[in-house]
C-alpha cells in the first residue's frame, strides 16, 4: 500500500488543514452520462437550407474538431431539423411518400467516422408531407420513421443503430418549433405513430437488446396552460404506463444565473412536481437534453469565453452525479446534454455558448474558417478521463466562503489500476486569489511502480480568449496570433513523474492559482494497458499552407496518455521532423501552419507518449498533397 499526498499549500500560515484518506471510500459504477452536445443549424428550415448549413466547409471542419476530443468525451450529437436532409420525391400510386436519403446518409456517415451517434429527433416536414395530409399523419409518421430506420439498418446494421438515440419533436409547445401546427390530439397521435414506426422497423429482426427506446417530450414544461402538449403526454403515460409511447422522459432545464446549482435546482423542482402529479412516471429514466448555465446560446456573456464556463460544466456533472447517488428524484438520471455545439459569429467569437471560437476569415481567397478550442472544450476532454467507478462528491471547506469539490474515480483491479480525480475550485465571477491549506490522501493497492500526471485549467494561461483580447480582439487574427491562442487552448501540464515510494507527495500551491481553476490528477500502475497506435489519421485542408490533423484513439488505451507527437517529412528519404515539439497535445488533433514559404505537402505520422515516457507505435503514414 502506498499513499499519494496531494497538498494545496498557502503562502501564509492558516489554521489546521483538512485531511482525508480513501480507505473508507465506497466507489459506485459511473456511467458517463454527460457526453451529449447539440445545436440548431443556421438558415432556412427546409431541405436546401439545412443541407447548405450542415454541408458547409465551416460546419464540416467544426464537426471534425468536436470529434477530435478524447474517445468517449462526446458520444451523441443532437441537431435540430436533421431529418430535413431527407428529401421528398413523390407519392407512390398507393399514396405512400417516397424519399431520397442521400444527404442524410452522407451526414450520418461523417458522424460515424467521427465516433459520434446522432440523437434522431423526429422533427421535419419534407415536401410538406405532414401539413398537406393532416388526416393521414397517423400513417405518414409511422411510415416515415419506419422507412428511415429500415434504410439505416440495411446500411449500418442493428448493433450500430442501437447506439443512436431517438426522440420526439423538440419543444413542441413553442411556436417557433411547432411548424406543423400540432393540436393536443394530433400531437398525441404523432407520438404514438413514431413509437409504432420504431417498433415495426426491422421486421422480425428484433431482440430485447436492440430495442429502440424513444425519448420525449423534450419540453420546457412551463405552465400547463402555456405548454399543454408536453403535460398532456405525461397525463396519458401516467394513466397507463404500459402503453406509454416514451421510454425515457426528456426535458430541458437551464440555469437562471449561469450557475451549475441553478441547473440542478431546476431539474429537482420540475421532477418533484412531475412525480407528485404523475407518480407512475417515477419508473422512467430521465434526461435533461439542454443542461446549460443560462438560456440564449447566442447572447454574448463574458463567462462563456473562459475557464468559468468550463468550471460550470464540470460542476454541473459533479452535482448531478451526487444527486443521482442520493437516490432522490434524480436517481433515474440517464443523461445530460449540453447545447453548446453552435458556430459562433463575429464579434462574439468566444463569448457565445459554444465549444469553439469561430473566426470567419473573409479576407482570404476563398474565405475560410479558423477554430480555436475554448476551455469548456478542454473540460469535456478532462471528464472523459474519469474511470468506470466513482465516489461520492466531496466538498472540502477551506474557509467560510470557499470550498473545493473533489470527484475521484478508479478503474481496474489488482495490479492493473487507474485512478482519475478532478478538483474544482470555488466558482467566482472573476479571477481572485485565495490561499488555503488542504491535505488530501489517495490510496491505491498496487503491486509495482506507478506514475502520475496533473493538468490544470486556469485563467489566462489556458485562456485563448485572453490572448485574443490582449491583441486587441481582431476579427481576422493572423497566423502568429492564431498559434498563440492554440498554445493556450489545452490543459496546462502541471506535474508528471514516477511514483516509487509509498509516501510520495505532490504539492500544489493554491495561492498561485487565480480562481476558478480545475485540475485533473491521473495515477496509472505500470500494469495498466499500454498505449496503442493511433488510428484513422486524417489531414484536412484549412486554407492554403495550413492543415488540420486528427486521429482516432483506441478504447481503454489512452487513460495514461501524456501527450501526442506529430511527425512530418516532405518527401520519401528526407528526415522526419517532430512538428509538434514544444506543444502539449493531450487530445487527438493538431493544426499545422508552417507558413507561406513552407509546404504542408508530404507525409505525416503520429504516436503517443504515456506517463512512463513510453511511446506507442506510430500510426500509419499518410501522404497529403495540397491541390
Amino acid at each position: 500500500m502506498w499513499r499519494l499526498l496531494l497538498l494545496l499549500l498557502p503562502l501564509t500560515e492558516l489554521p489546521s488543514h483538512a485531511h482525508y484518506t480513501s480507505s473508507d471510500v465506497v466507489y459506485h459504477p459511473l456511467p458517463h452520462f454527460w457526453t451529449g452536445v447539440g445545436f440548431c443549424p443556421a438558415g432556412d428550415i427546409n431541405y436546401n437550407g439545412i443541407s447548405a448549413a450542415l454541408e458547409s466547409p465551416s460546419m464540416q471542419l467544426h464537426l471534425r474538431l468536436i470529434g477530435a476530443l478524447p474517445i468517449g468525451a462526446i458520444t451523441h450529437i443532437r441537431i435540430h431539423w436533421l431529418l430535413e436532409l431527407v428529401q421528398f420525391l413523390e407519392y407512390s400510386t398507393e399514396g405512400v411518400p417516397q424519399y431520397d436519403y442521400e444527404k442524410f446518409d452522407r451526414f450520418v456517415d461523417l458522424l460515424q467516422e467521427l465516433h459520434m451517434s446522432p440523437v434522431l429527433e423526429f422533427m421535419a416536414n419534407p415536401g410538406d408531407v405532414f401539413t398537406a395530409n393532416p388526416e393521414r399523419n397517423w400513417f405518414l409518421w409511422e411510415n416515415f420513421v419506419k422507412s428511415i430506420i429500415n434504410h439505416q439498418l440495411a446500411r449500418h446494421g442493428a448493433t450500430r443503430l442501437s447506439s443512436w438515440r431517438y426522440e420526439t419533436w423538440n419543444e413542441p409547445d413553442l411556436l417557433n418549433y411547432n411548424r406543423i401546427n400540432f393540436t393536443s390530439a394530433s400531437y398525441l397521435e404523432y407520438v404514438q405513430a413514431v413509437r409504432r414506426g420504431l417498433s415495426k422497423a426491422g421486421g422480425r429482426r428484433k431482440s430485447k437488446q436492440l430495442y429502440r427506446a424513444l425519448r420525449g417530450p423534450a419540453g420546457l414544461f412551463k405552465s400547463e396552460q402555456r405548454h399543454p402538449l408536453c403535460w398532456e403526454l405525461l397525463e396519458v403515460c401516467n394513466q397507463q404506463l404500459a402503453k406509454c409511447p416514451i421510454d425515457i422522459l426528456s426535458y430541458h432545464r437551464k440555469g437562471l444565473d449561469g450557475s451549475a446549482q441553478e441547473i440542478l435546482n431546476g431539474s429537482l423542482a420540475l421532477l418533484t412536481k412531475i412525480y407528485h402529479d404523475y407518480p407512475q412516471l417515477q419508473q422512467l429514466p430521465v434526461a435533461n437534453d439542454e443542461a446549460d448555465p443560462i438560456a440564449g446560446w447566442d447572447t454574448p456573456r463574458d463567462f462563456q469565453s473562459d475557464v468559468r464556463y468550463a468550471a460550470t460544466l464540470i460542476a454541473t456533472v459533479m452535482q448531478h452525479w451526487q444527486a443521482k447517488l442520493e437516490g432522490g428524484v434524480l436517481a433515474q438520471l440517464e443523461s445530460l446534454s449540453h447545447d453548446n455545439a453552435f458556430l459562433s459569429y463575429h464579434p462574439y467569437e468566444f463569448s457565445q455558448r459554444t465549444l469553439l471560437a469561430h473566426f470567419r476569415m473573409n479576407e482570404t481567397n476563398p474565405p475560410h474558417s479558423q477554430f480555436v478550442q475554448k476551455p469548456v472544450y478542454a473540460a469535456l476532454g478532462m471528464l472523459a478521463k474519469l474511470g468506470t467507478r466513482a465516489a461520492d462528491l466531496e466538498v472540502v471547506n477551506m474557509d467560510s466562503k470557499h470550498s473545493v469539490q473533489v470527484l475521484r474515480s478508479i478503474s481496474g483491479n489488482g495490479a492493473a489500476q487507474y485512478m482519475a480525480t478532478i478538483f474544482l475550485s470555488p466558482e467566482q465571477a472573476g479571477p481572485q486569489l485565495t490561499a488555503y491549506h488542504h491535505k488530501y490522501t489517495l490510496n491505491m493497492s498496487i503491486a509495482n511502480e506507478s506514475a502520475f500526471i496533473t493538468e490544470l485549467l486556469v485563467p489566462h494561461s489556458t485562456d485563448p480568449a485572453h490572448v485574443w483580447q490582449q491583441a486587441g480582439s481582431p476579427a481576422y487574427p493572423n497566423a502568429t496570433l492564431r498559434e498563440a491562442m492554440r498554445r493556450a487552448q489545452t490543459p496546462r501540464l502541471y506535474e508528471t513523474g514516477p511514483i516509487w515510494q509509498y509516501n510520495s507527495e505532490l504539492v500544489v500551491n493554491s495561492a498561485h492559482l487565480p480562481l476558478p481553476w480545475l485540475m485533473l490528477l491521473r495515477v496509472c500502475s505500470a500494469a495498466w494497458p499500454k498505449l496503442k497506435r493511433p488510428q484513422q489519421l486524417e489531414i484536412v485542408e484549412v486554407t492554403k499552407s495550413e492543415v488540420f490533423i486528427r486521429w482516432s484513439e483506441q478504447a481503454r488505451s489512452t487513460q495514461c496518455l501524456k501527450s501526442y507527437e506529430v511527425w512530418f517529412r516532405e518527401r520519401a528519404g528526407s528526415d522526419w521532423l517532430h512538428i509538434s515539439q514544444g506543444w502539449h497535445l493531450p487530445y487527438p488533433s493538431f493544426q499545422y501552419a508552417p507558413g507561406e514559404n513552407n509546404s504542408v505537402n508530404g507525409f505525416y505520422k503520429v504516436r503517443g507518449v504515456d506517463v512512463f515516457n513510453e511511446h506507442s507505435a506510430f500510426s500509419q503514414i499518410v501522404e497529403y498533397l495540397e491541390l
